[in-house]
């Protein structure tokens, strides 16, 4: 069967909050997306989600919107399945812009997945059909924390994900509190979203040896390559990068650096599951573990990083947790998977599974 794109749309969309959640770039309180819609000439549609986060990747929805257009124009009449063509298309058309193009992206795998009547998990490597998230606790006071983390460890939640970055006095009385309220139940990682410095960083390592702090993200600027190489050169605990990889070509740098014992994949960073899937195969012949993170994505984006993490050994760990902080929209008839508590389950439809009312 030939396919051609016959139209590409998007559409936003706000999503709000069941409540605030805080993190060192600021307070957020509702989620606004893009949902991607691919038409093709035979009938055969993809969706995807554009959710830029303006201080990681740059970009807004108002500038998605724009760049959208300039993009369709590039990509109307190409067949969707070339999907590497079709990214350098896209990345001969205009520079960054890799929350949109992950959206593209996706709605491009969807159709692929729709194509060959496969789910995505499958097409992209077939290790498994289910992965386990984390659950993420804002920056709040140390006892609110602990108690978040109670409440979550009792709804059965094993892997917990600190905020933190802020107040670094206040970063460590939340990791004891935290500690004191699950004891041995929860595995913990800390992510400091680029708010310390390289002695705080060192200095709050050397302290926490002895905790169940199992990792430590992103502690330092983006760009900090040189504070990186001193704490991953001093530090017990690995190290995870998050800002600092957003393409292949980062993960180059960082491994050559020696700056990083894990990254952090995100689809709106690496211009969706193509650049995840550089990012991840560069890693693993290094030796290096991945996890597959999001920024606010609904379950359109969540279900596309769940296929991508499901289908690869090497991505261990999952934090795809955003959509359980706001209600599910109804337009978004079929999420494409189950979850129970911490276990996502994927569906065997073809493509992403999702069914959208748009």
């Amino acid at each position: 069967m030939t396919l051609k794109i016959s139209d590409i749309e998007g559409i936003k969309k706000s999503v709000k909050l069941n409540e605030p959640v805080v993190v060192t770039f600021g307070t957020l309180y509702e989620v606004e997306t893009i949902v991607i819609k691919v038409a093709t000439d035979e009938g055969v549609i993809g969706f995807g989600e554009a959710c830029p986060f303006e201080p990681v990747t740059g970009e807004n929805i108002e500038t998605e919107m724009v760049c959208l257009d300039s993009l369709k124009q590039s990509l109307l009449d190409n067949d969707p399945r070339n999907i590497e063509e079709l990214h350098t298309i896209m990345d001969n058309s205009i520079v960054g812009h890799t929350a949109l193009k992950a959206g593209i992206d996706i709605a491009l795998y969807d159709i692929l997945g729709k194509s060959a009547g496969l789910p995505l998990y499958k097409l992209l490597g077939g290790n498994s059909n289910q992965v386990t998230t984390d659950i993420t606790l804002s920056i709040d006071e140390p006892d609110k924390m602990a108690a978040e983390a109670r409440k979550h460890v009792d709804a059965g939640f094993t892997q917990l994900k600190i905020k933190a970055g802020i107040d670094i006095e206040n970063d460590k009385l939340a990791l004891q509190a935290i500690q004191d309220a699950v004891g041995t139940e929860a595995h913990l990682k800390m992510d400091a979203n680029q708010g310390w410095t390289t002695k705080q960083t060192i200095s709050f390592l050397d302290q926490t040896q002895s905790s169940s702090l199992e990792t430590i993200e992103q502690p330092l600027p983006y760009w900090d390559h040189t504070g990186n190489q001193a704490i991953k050169h001093s530090a017990t605990q690995p190290l995870m990068l998050d800002e600092t990889i957003h393409s292949p070509h980062d993960a180059i740098a960082a491994l050559v650096n020696n700056e990083a014992d894990m990254f952090n994949i995100k689809l709106m960073k690496s211009a969706g599951i193509w650049g995840a899937e550089g990012i991840n195969r560069i890693a693993e012949a290094a030796g290096i573990t991945c996890m597959i993170g999001c920024m606010a994505e609904t379950t359109i984006g969540i279900s596309a990083a769940a296929h991508f993490a499901a289908a690869h050994n090497n991505v261990k760990y999952c934090d795809l947790d955003s959509f359980m902080f706001f209600k599910q929209p109804d337009w978004l008839l079929d999420t494409g998977f189950k979850q129970d508590k911490e276990l996502i389950t994927l569906s065997d439809k073809p493509g992403l599974g999702i069914e959208i009312n748009l």
